[in-house]
């Protein structure tokens, strides 16, 4: 049996709904002296008269950003706890997420065009949101590099494939392109994986865990085929999600993909950075929770744009899911996100896919995000 919380609050001080809210039963120590009554492996019992409306109520009140985790003593995740209820109490929005995500993806680009003809006086209050996060998906107009990088020195006999993930491959094709530039110019083998599906992280969120399983086991297969590479993920939360799979891996194996799922900057070792004065005057940098302590990206950026100012919000609340079972909550968490920043703060770089997305949406016409793929480039390139 697995020893539960111990309700010391931790959690409090980084969990954004509670952030939201301030009520203690919004925070995960709430939803875990709950949820734990009716986990076996917590000792609980299935009999449990919570009733399950009322936990999947719990479950639209969590983004997934596991930084409950990162803070609890006993490294504890209530995101892996509601998606497991989910996972128990099947809904319909969890099988159109799995849609969306897995089939949908071609249509991405088309949804977000005709999201940009809707007026917005015509738009019911329930689905502004949607709407927003669709116009999201049109992408930004090319903008001349803000910082140029450099290798002092090349890689020899490294092969790297690159694991782009869902937002890149269907509406951001952009990145992918820069992605592979770089490593080349670092001196990278790169090997093509066209074929790989979506990380599962999104998935998971929905409790969709067989999806996850199809998901995790096909790239897993493609990278053993391909001699097992170095695999190169320029999306935190992609990066977090491959990390997990050691879970289902031999120890020996599950080593092995654990020193070779990297994030795509720290592959560019000892950089020559060179901003290019193209920057705007106030950027400001919205560190993915999936990156937690480790993030390899913000020393990149900081030497690269002078001036940085790294956002004090917390959760964007992209939060898979939530964008379709708790709309209004994924909005205010973006808001409440993007308050954080300086007013004088109207153009923001990140490294997470859903990041980009969730902060233009609630930016709207007032804020540019863009991932910092969109903003470096190869020395003597163009994006």
């Amino acid at each position: 049996m697995k020893r539960g919380c111990t309700q010391c609050g931790e959690c409090l001080n980084v969990c954004p709904v509670y952030a939201l809210y301030k009520r203690e039963e919004y925070a995960p120590k709430g939803k875990r002296l709950l949820l734990e009554q009716i986990d076996p492996e917590f000792g609980g019992s299935p009999d449990s008269s919570l009733p399950w409306e009322d936990i999947r109520e719990l479950a639209r009140l969590c983004a997934g950003c596991e930084r409950c985790q990162q803070a609890c003593a006993r490294k504890l995740s209530t995101s892996d706890l509601l998606a497991e209820a989910r996972a128990r109490n099947p809904h319909w929005t969890q099988t159109l997420w799995d849609v969306w995500i897995r089939r949908a993806g071609p249509l991405w680009p088309m949804a977000g065009k005709i999201a940009m003809l809707a007026p917005d006086s015509v738009i019911p209050g329930v689905l502004r949101s949607s709407v927003e996060t669709a116009r999201a998906l049109v992408d930004l107009e090319p903008c001349e590099p803000w910082m140029t990088l450099r290798p002092t020195r090349k890689v020899s006999g490294v092969r790297v494939a690159l694991f782009s993930g869902c937002t890149a491959k269907n509406a951001r094709p952009r990145w992918i392109s820069n992605a592979r530039q770089l490593l080349a110019g670092w001196g990278y083998d790169l090997v093509d994986i066209a074929d790989f599906a979506c990380c599962g992280g999104t998935l998971h969120h929905a409790g969709q865990l067989g999806a996850l399983a199809e998901v995790r086991e096909r790239n897993l297969e493609l990278w053993r085929k391909a001699g097992k590479p170095v695999m190169a993920s320029f999306c935190a939360s992609c990066k977090h999600s491959l990390d997990s799979y050691t879970a289902v891996l031999s120890a020996e194996e599950g080593k092995e993909w654990k020193q070779k799922c990297v994030g795509l900057s720290s592959l560019l070792v000892e950089p020559q950075i060179n901003p290019t004065g193209k920057a705007p005057a106030a950027v400001g940098y919205h560190q993915p929770c999936h990156w937690g302590t480790a993030d390899p990206d913000l020393p990149l950026l900081t030497a690269g744009l002078p001036g940085l100012k790294k956002g004090t919000g917390l959760c964007c609340g992209m939060g898979g899911i939530l964008k379709m079972s708790n709309p209004d909550l994924s909005a205010d968490m973006a808001r409440k996100c993007l308050e954080g920043f300086a007013p004088e703060i109207r153009h923001i770089v990140t490294g997470c896919s859903g990041c980009v997305m969730q902060l233009a949406a609630a930016g709207g016409k007032d804020v540019q995000v863009r991932h910092w793929l969109d903003v470096a480039a190869l020395a003597n390139s163009r994006i």
